[in-house]
């Protein structure tokens, strides 16, 4: 029987609501560091994090991913065994995370050759327990997706929401209060450790008694599943840095600081599309397997327009706000970011693709082989756009060239959906929808964008981002609902996100 849609609408908005808190916590984190720090220890805990992370994705594969798959395929205590299985495994590949990042840190001269004595021995000093770090967190990855497939959506919630408040606290908290740089990544070490004794009893407490030999699912059957997606998650992960390899082998340290706070994606419009994904992708297996291909393609089309209503005109509000937000976020008497802001409005036009989890469709025909190809097809294109590129032209080239490598590697992502849809090129996406709302968001943003400079001079950073933000949602918002872009059940829709009714109501459905 499919699934109501009041239930799947409150899940999704339970999971969409923890990631965008999750990412607002993520982004104080970097706002208060950049604020606190110079430019030479902002480049130092930006590669320390950045290497972390790296490590991390390396590590956990798609062994968080695979519980969904096997969680439904299990009961009673094989589900504990389950994770048991997981967990043991995290805790060795959190062994290989740790060793690559001591790896690095001994290789740390030749991996940053533009920057001065003095930074390269303060990464290769921190880089260690950055490696202890891994060893102690990457265990608990999986907790959010079992609480999720247990349908404690919003037990996963709070669990997502408070581990970020952790870090935000035991980073940013003492360098708020002015202790140092090492002091931080020591109050990082004491949140992993933490986070692992609080999964641990979380875990005690929700999953029913079992033991590891009670495991229905072999160590060949999870490995062989989750090791194609991990492996097409990392090389995404490491795409995503790859321009800031790039720009830190072929730029000094002020320079890789610019890039670091200009290249990014809004990360709160980016997680809308990958939340409702998450939801989505068990319906679209459910069609497939089914053969119902009319039915999927309208869930399809209908989740691509509901995340299209907010990703497009939220991207292009933060595209004409990009010199205000950057002045406010990151300058101070001390620092100078303006070179920032052209890096920062051509890395936001690649959200506008982002308007669905393409390969949660992918994963649907079972094509986890194109997801991993896809990925390793838009690291070559980055690579090859962005070296060239940055060497004449900056950290402004490096960007362009990101962007270029996303839209050709977007056009590849669609032709071979088109292929498993059984659908021209021209109607995998609702185009007709998509590019009219491009069309509106534009077209409503370019007076208010000028009219900003009319209004208020440039250096009213505050009053000219709210003036921007406020009159340009809200004409949009009238230009939508008359071009029939928005329409009156959207409206509803939205009062209901607002009002977050998702959260407290008893039932789902």
């Amino acid at each position: 029987m499919p699934e109501k849609p009041q239930n799947l609408t409150r899940k999704t908005g339970v999971v969409v609501f923890a990631r965008i808190v999750t990412t607002v916590i993520d982004l104080a984190i970097v706002i208060a560091v950049i604020r606190i720090l110079s430019k030479t220890d902002f480049a130092i805990i930006g590669y320390l994090l950045m290497i972390h992370e790296v490590a991390r994705n390396l590590a956990t594969l798609g062994f968080p991913d695979s519980v969904f798959y096997f969680f439904e395929r299990v009961a009673g205590s094989a589900k504990k065994a389950f994770v048991l299985q997981t967990t043991f495994i995290l805790l060795a590949t959190a062994l290989v995370a740790a060793g690559f990042i001591l790896v690095v840190s001994l290789f740390a001269p030749s991996l940053l050759p533009e920057w001065d004595s003095e930074s390269i021995i303060t990464v290769q000093r921190l880089l260690p327990v950055m490696a202890l770090i891994a060893l102690f967190e990457i265990p608990t990855w999986p907790v959010t997706n079992i609480l999720l497939a247990l349908d404690r959506q919003k037990e996963s919630a709070w669990y997502e929401m408070s581990t970020s408040l952790m870090i935000f606290l035991f980073l940013a908290g003492p360098l708020a209060l002015g202790y140092s740089l090492e002091f931080a990544v020591f109050g990082m070490l004491a949140y992993a450790v933490i986070r692992l004794i609080g999964s641990m009893i979380w875990m005690k407490i929700v999953l029913p008694k079992g033991k590891l030999s009670d495991s229905k699912i072999t160590l060949r059957q999870q490995v062989n599943f989750a090791v194609p997606l991990g492996l097409s998650a990392l090389v995404n992960k490491i795409n995503r840095y790859t321009d800031k390899f790039v720009v830190s082998l072929l730029l000094p340290a002020a320079a890789y600081a610019e890039y670091t706070v200009g290249a990014q994606e809004m990360p709160v419009i980016r997680v809308i599309p990958f939340a409702v994904g998450s939801v989505l992708i068990s319906r679209y297996v459910t069609y497939q397997m089914q053969g119902k291909k009319e039915e999927l393609v309208q869930l399809w089309y209908k989740g691509i327009e509901k995340v299209s209503l907010l990703v497009v005109p939220l991207t292009i509000a933060s595209v004409i706000i990009a010199s205000d937000l950057i002045a406010l976020i990151a300058e101070t008497d001390e620092t100078d970011y303006r070179n920032s802001v052209a890096p920062f409005m051509i890395y936001n036009l690649i959200v506008l693709l982002r308007i669905t989890n393409y390969g949660s469709i992918l994963q649907a025909y079972g094509d986890t082989k194109g997801v991993f190809y896809l990925s390793l097809n838009l690291i070559a294109a980055n690579i090859i756009l962005s070296i060239p590129l940055t060497m004449m032209y900056g950290i402004v080239g490096t960007a362009a060239g990101t962007f270029i490598a996303n839209f050709y590697n977007w056009g590849i992502t669609l032709r071979r959906i088109s292929g498993h849809m059984e659908l021209p090129v021209s109607k995998v996406l609702p185009f007709p929808f998509y590019l009219r709302l491009i069309a509106t968001a534009g077209i409503t943003a370019l007076p208010v964008w000028y009219s900003r400079y009319w209004f208020f001079p440039v250096e009213s950073v505050l009053p000219g981002l709210v003036y921007t933000l406020v009159v340009y949602l809200f004409l949009f918002s009238i230009t939508g609902t008359l071009f029939r872009v928005i329409k009156r059940k959207d409206w509803l829709q939205f009062k209901d996100w607002l009002l977050l009714r998702f959260l407290y109501s008893k039932k789902d459905s």
